[in-house]
């Protein structure tokens, strides 16, 4: 059976229990199928239509029953073309062997529906000894279709590592004319770009008169997808515009209260109102990207320096122990705030900022009122650098894991790339904050402030997905 010209067929096969329903369901962004962890899950196969565009084209996903006793499989296929054979096959194996039988039926199927194999392996296993391999590479060559291998279960692993586990994989079938491609794609944590270089992939692989077509459909992906990145930004400059215009103003000390309570007290309704709009911008990104899951946002007040011109601080005769213990635990509190998207940061900052007292979280404005409490750019720098992690964290969350939920710790090498970038653009960053505090912004007039921080936001975001997927930079 030929499939038409203006679809494309993709089959998603690998031996059992390697994830096929996992990454069908992160491809997807919707849950399909059954996951369990057990072999044989999936007993037949099941069509999904991945993409369709408004001229017709779509790309279609099968997820197929995982190979058993790969060998049997191909020795029972092999053997369809004599009555003997058949029977068995068809009959027998059917009363006697349900998922045997099922494994039989996927596997014609794909020779018959497919115009690209996507062959899931497990990157914990070393090709050379992984024995389902060899005769599992016989199936995909009596296929004779154009396969893809999908390197799953890497995790988050830094860029050099995953292209040192890919040209391992490379190096295996390196012979094999059957295998056109190995990538990466992690059905837990590989990232909406990935997808896009698999398109790529996918269109390279394909024979010349359907590639216009998948052109079509990469293309159609890209929009949605890059409308999905443009709104990520302009929520997350939202976010950051709103925390550096945020303010409290300090009451008289006639009430009764300390200055330095005073103080607290306001650092700690500016942290509330930051972190209910950090939960909340998350929760939007979450569903932008098809995903569920709640964010959690645990609040603790900071006890933090402040800077009132013109008067000195009341508890500057503490001592420096002391001052650097109150410093950690309230880099302690913001850790636990953000659900451990700083990796204790703020902890180690915190009592460097309270033993030495030279760095403020939060000061006065020198212009306008005197006693009005206000984020430092320092401070707007971190929280730039927390945005493109918590960015990172969802675009990096794939459906199939189930719902998102805040990480507890981050990869190295996502924290050094965010640094590097916000250390390349410190004066326009400076000069971006400058422009969300200035007065006229007070009464709503974003008009500079909001687009020049998204276009911040969206090159520093571009340039660190670029530095972990380079080959996305043609379409990216």
């Amino acid at each position: 059976m030929k499939t038409s010209p203006t679809s494309i067929t993709l089959s998603l096969i690998s031996h059992t229990n390697i994830g096929k329903t996992t990454l069908a369901r992160t491809l997807l962004r919707r849950d399909v199928g059954q996951v369990l962890d057990q072999a044989h899950v999936t007993l037949q196969n099941e069509q999904f239509v991945l993409l369709e565009t408004s001229d017709g084209s779509r790309l279609n996903l099968w997820d197929t029953p995982g190979f058993g006793n790969s060998h049997k499989l191909l020795n029972r296929l092999q053997g369809l073309t004599n009555p003997i054979g058949w029977f068995v096959a068809q009959v027998w194996d059917r009363l006697a062997d349900k998922s045997f039988w099922c494994s039989q039926q996927a596997i014609r199927n794909v020779r018959e529906e497919a115009d690209v194999v996507l062959y899931l392996v497990n990157a914990t296993e070393d090709p050379s000894m992984a024995g389902y391999l060899k005769p599992e590479l016989d199936l995909l060559a009596w296929l004779n279709k154009p396969v893809i291998v999908l390197v799953n279960q890497t995790g988050l692993i830094d860029p050099q590592q995953q292209r040192q586990l890919e040209s391992h994989w490379k190096q295996h079938w390196v012979t094999q004319e059957v295998i056109k491609d190995v990538m990466s794609l992690d059905a837990f944590t590989r990232c909406w770009v990935q997808e896009g270089v698999l398109w790529d992939r996918i269109t390279h692989a394909l024979p010349p008169e359907k590639q216009p077509t998948m052109e079509r459909l990469e293309k159609a992906w890209s929009a949605t997808h890059r409308q999905i990145f443009d709104s990520s930004m302009n929520h997350l400059a939202r976010l950051l515009i709103e925390t550096a215009l945020d303010g409290e103003l300090l009451p008289p000390e006639a009430t009764g209260l300390s200055k330095k309570h005073l103080i607290k007290r306001a650092i700690h309704a500016l942290d509330q109102r930051l972190a209910q709009r950090i939960s909340a911008i998350t929760t939007h990104l979450i569903g932008l990207h098809g995903l569920t899951g709640d964010v959690a946002h645990t609040l603790q007040s900071r006890i933090e320096d402040v800077t009132v011109p013109g008067e000195r601080k009341p508890w500057e005769e503490e001592t420096f122990w002391g001052a650097l213990a109150s410093g950690a635990a309230a880099g302690l509190a913001s850790d636990l705030a953000t659900g451990g998207l700083s990796h204790g940061i703020f902890t180690i900052g915190g009592a460097i900022l309270g033993g030495l007292a030279e760095r403020a979280y939060a000061k006065s404005q020198e212009e306008g009122d005197p006693n009005r409490i206000a984020w430092v750019p320092a401070f707007l720098d971190r929280q730039m650098r927390d945005a493109l992690l918590r960015y990172l964290a969802v675009t990096h969350c794939g459906r199939g894991r189930g719902n998102y939920a805040d990480h507890r710790e981050f990869p190295l090498f996502w924290q050094r790339a965010a640094e590097k970038v916000i250390e390349e653009r410190k004066n326009d960053l400076r000069h971006a904050w400058e422009l969300a505090q200035s007065p006229q912004l007070t009464t709503g007039k974003t008009d500079q402030a909001h687009p020049n921080l998204v276009g911040l936001l969206s090159t520093m975001a571009q340039e660190i997905l670029l530095q972990f997927y380079p080959e996305a930079e043609p379409w990216l």
